[in-house]
């Protein structure tokens, strides 16, 4: 546990980036490369978020669409919207069906977006659905209070967040919980959403 400050406003999309939001992306992109899974009916719904996506897909994505994607101090502090507990809404992991889709009742596939209750600000499936990428290198955390941290300046992984509808164990989809990847690799359990910085236009 550290002390995290952030202190540049920014608005986080209020769902993961979904199919819809993607295909208008890809038509409007003819050189890119469709999504891994993307033909797959299992996770090619409208509203269901985009997988089959690298950290380097979601780059291209956000550079598009005039966006970025989160630190992960801002995907946590946003994710957590005010609360200290285990996840977005305390401790209590028999509420977490409310917020989630995960192995329990995600009928083995990705959901569409918003069906879940959203955390107090009105950010929806921060748990479970889809991991999350974040801007983030992987690394320790600093013991010292931080202010905008943004992640060492090397290493081969990047910052997933979030957990998914694979995850069977709570503890995976809990406000802190941090996983990696390669930024090239592309699987069907991790998508990504958005941050407009002060000044963009969402």
């Amino acid at each position: 546990v550290h002390r995290v400050r952030i202190s540049k406003p920014f608005l986080l999309g209020k769902y993961p980036v979904t199919n819809r939001e993607y295909q208008r992306f890809l038509e409007g992109n003819s050189g890119i490369k469709p999504p891994l899974y993307w033909a797959n009916s299992q996770f090619n719904e409208p509203q269901q978020p985009i997988v089959g996506v690298s950290w380097e897909d979601a780059q291209v994505f956000c550079q598009w669409a005039g966006c970025r994607l989160p630190t992960e101090a801002e995907w946590e502090y946003a994710c957590r919207a005010g609360n200290p507990g285990a996840f977005c809404f305390g401790d209590a992991e028999s509420e977490l069906e409310q917020y989630a889709w995960y192995a329990k009742n995600s009928g083995g596939k990705t959901q569409a977006v918003g069906q879940k209750k959203p955390n107090r600000w009105g950010l929806y499936d921060m748990h479970g659905n889809v991991w999350e990428w974040c801007e983030d290198r992987y690394g320790g955390y600093s013991k010292k209070p931080v202010t905008d941290p943004t992640g060492p300046e090397k290493g081969q992984y990047r910052v997933l967040r979030g957990g998914s509808w694979r995850g069977g164990d709570p503890a995976g989809l809990r406000s802190a919980c941090r996983l990696n990847n390669t930024p090239g690799n592309r699987i069907g359990s991790v998508g990504f959403r958005c941050v407009w910085v002060e000044g963009s236009s969402p």
